[in-house]
């Protein structure tokens, strides 16, 4: 089974969406967080389901519902890892 590692801008992503969303409710923020890090370490049991985004590098995205709009992780599956690239609200504009 593969291991799931957060990379720093990854994590920094996940940081500035908590301190957005604490702003607006502190609960929020907390129950976002955990579902988006829930969603992440799930993909060391399934890996293969995000849809590729770019073939030649292996970079997919998995969508993560929570609210209207959401989250997305964008992440690559490398040897025995799921290197979690970045995190991106669903409004944010990101790498196609």
């Amino acid at each position: 089974m593969p291991r799931v590692v957060w990379t720093r801008p990854a994590l920094a992503a996940l940081d500035r969406h908590r301190q957005f969303l604490a702003e607006i409710d502190p609960n929020l923020a907390v129950r976002a967080i955990q579902k988006i890090v829930e969603m992440g370490e799930s993909l060391q049991t399934y890996p293969q389901r995000g849809a590729i985004i770019e073939q030649a590098n292996g970079l997919r995205k998995l969508i993560v519902t929570f609210g209207k709009v959401g989250f997305v992780l964008h992440y690559a599956i490398l040897n025995d890892e799921v290197v979690i690239l970045q995190v991106y609200h669903g409004r944010q504009q990101r790498p196609t």
